[in-house]
């Protein structure tokens, strides 16, 4: 029943242990779990994470999973709803930009609460995660499922099962048998992140994952999956790639892979925006520090790439943005916001701050972005903005930024990690599980309990919810 890409999937998710992965990969996975975990953490009490905790409470599940924040157990696939949707609200987790974007770190969730219920180690996890991450990121290198109106998450769909199946140690027949069930009933569609932005953009991914765990699970209860899940002419090739996957490349960017190197690529957010505005960000708030008054400006013009055009400016909603999550993805909003404020925080995306007329006016009037070849020559290597302002006094003042801080071209250190793990959880723990959570998740591969670890985010009482 299988095809070329299947069997070359589920013969790469046998290969990989903990033991054939290099030292750089195995920090870079710990450095993950430390910002997924402050992720969630922090988008923890918003709508849709607590839409999704209010389902997962009904499948309260002895020895199940753990909902993070709260002591509660739950089905295995519902705690990856809950968690993964957390995890993802604020836009703050890793990403990685190529031909297709993806948040890879969207298999996290699902990857540690089915190491969680099964008690599986916590290196058999960093190799699962290694493993997950090195399918989003080639798929993403191979074929873009945008641009023929498909979301992205369908990526993290089969991340997530090629990463359960190494954890879950599969033959290679289950997993042929998980992806076929995975990505054949579930298609996610692009109108999630088209005009107005909804609080579905937060659960889209942990849904996806949610639907691979589900997969997982009836493959390893014996149900067989469609026949030729990529390659079948109604299969994903055929239906959300228009054929652009070469078939041939990507089965052979699997064969004999035991030691994945695809998180070394991908990038840590600074701001919770969407990433390809973490460069605008830069060169706006440069801008800042030059001027006196965001009144003195006449004209502000940005150049960018077609991509972060498509997904940040190209729909009028993102020119007056009326929800959180339409204005975390919107260019122009992100960058006047900086302009004006010299700072990006979730105060930003509050309902007041969205509503100011000034900044409105402002966009309508004189604000304009451009693509240019220029910055187009510099994607996906980079992430190149320009903003160019011309004040009322004559001068003219240019920043360009290609790499971000978190970029994999101007990597984090450890310390810049770290102090993100604070700032994102120092309202919702105390500072003593702060730090004891930290120095475990430090010494990841070493876990011998996660109970011990989940306790460290059980959240204050008056957080709780």
């Amino acid at each position: 029943m299988s095809d070329r890409i299947t069997k070359s999937l589920a013969e790469f998710a046998k290969g990989v242990r903990f033991e054939s992965l290099s030292e750089p990969v195995v920090a870079e996975v710990k450095r993950r779990v430390i910002d997924t975990f402050a992720c969630l953490m922090s988008g923890y009490e918003f709508d849709a994470s607590t839409a999704a905790r209010k389902l997962s409470y009904l499948y309260e599940k002895q020895g199940g999973a753990s909902v993070i924040g709260t002591d509660k157990k739950v089905a295995v696939d519902y705690a990856t709803f809950a968690n993964g949707t957390a995890i993802r609200y604020l836009d703050y987790n890793d990403t990685y930009l190529s031909v297709e974007p993806l948040h890879p770190s969207d298999v996290i969730a699902p990857l540690f609460a089915l190491a969680e219920e099964r008690k599986i180690s916590s290196k058999k996890l960093i190799a699962a995660i290694a493993t997950a991450y090195e399918v989003g990121v080639n798929f993403c290198d191979s074929a873009s499922l945008k641009s023929n109106g498909w979301d992205h998450v369908n990526y993290i769909t089969v991340a997530t099962v090629v990463g359960g199946a190494n954890l879950l140690d599969f033959t290679t027949e289950q997993t042929e048998q998980a992806l076929a069930l995975a990505i054949v009933p579930h298609a996610a569609m692009r109108q999630t992140r088209n005009g107005e932005i909804s609080m579905w953009k937060a659960a889209a991914a942990a849904n996806a994952a949610r639907n691979a765990v589900f997969a997982l699970q009836l493959a390893e209860c014996g149900m067989k999956g469609p026949f030729e899940p990529f390659e079948g002419t109604m299969g994903m090739n055929y239906q959300m790639l228009a054929q652009k996957l070469d078939v041939d490349a990507v089965a052979k960017k699997f064969e004999n892979v035991v030691s994945p190197e695809g998180i070394l690529k991908t990038y840590v957010k600074n701001w919770a925006v969407e990433y390809m505005t973490q460069s605008a960000i830069e060169a706006a708030l440069n801008l800042y520090e030059q001027i006196d008054f965001a009144d003195d400006i006449e004209q502000v013009h940005i150049e960018t790439f077609q991509m972060a055009y498509d997904i940040l400016a190209k729909d009028e909603q993102k020119w007056a943005p009326e929800t959180r999550e339409t204005a975390d993805h919107s260019l122009p909003f992100i960058v006047m916001a900086a302009l004006e404020d010299g700072g990006i925080n979730l105060e930003t995306f509050s309902p007041e701050r969205l509503s100011v007329e000034k900044t409105l006016s402002r966009l309508k009037t004189m604000m304009t972005i451009e693509v240019t070849d220029e910055m187009n020559a510099g994607y996906p290597d980079g992430n190149p903005n320009r903003i160019t302002l011309l004040m009322k006094d004559g001068r003219k003042l240019a920043e360009i930024v290609k790499h971000p801080a978190g970029h994999s071209g101007n990597p984090f250190s450890d310390e810049k990690i770290e102090e993100k793990f604070f700032r994102l959880t120092q309202n919702f723990i105390t500072e003593e599980q702060q730090i004891k959570g930290l120095n475990i998740l430090r010494n990841f591969e070493n876990i011998t309990d996660y109970e011990e670890l989940i306790n460290c985010f059980h959240r204050k009482a008056e957080v709780l919810a």
